[in-house]
């Protein structure tokens, strides 16, 4: 919090409570298991109230079950802050129970190959 910048306003305390992480405040991360980091990551970045998150494989490093409940958890709380996201992710079982809008893209390049374009579709 201090090395953030960040005001004691108890954010910290309520994302550690919701994250299921208030017993591991004080552990440093090698202490922690590959889940815990994970939803230490989100916390982090929610901590800051940002308008948009763009998270990259959120739950690629954690089983099926552990990425289902911390996706879950993840989404809730970006709802509840609204807050929107954007999640990159291969996990689209997960993305489909979760109600997010699934975007596609395709890369093109000209008949002349002198330009690129990537066409986002969805």
């Amino acid at each position: 919090r201090q090395m953030l910048g960040m005001k004691d306003d108890g954010t910290v305390e309520t994302l550690a409570r919701e994250l299921g992480l208030t017993r591991h405040l004080k552990k440093l991360p090698d202490a922690l298991s590959t889940g815990e980091r994970q939803r230490v990551a989100i916390g982090r970045a929610l901590a800051h109230r940002p308008a948009i998150i763009i998270a990259d494989e959120p739950t690629a490093s954690v089983d099926p079950f552990a990425a289902e409940k911390i996706m879950s958890l993840f989404i809730g709380m970006v709802e509840e802050r609204n807050i929107t996201v954007i999640v990159a992710s291969h996990a689209w079982r997960h993305i489909k129970q979760l109600g997010l809008r699934r975007l596609a893209h395709h890369t093109r390049r000209s008949k002349d190959g002198r330009m690129t374009e990537t066409v986002v579709s969805g």
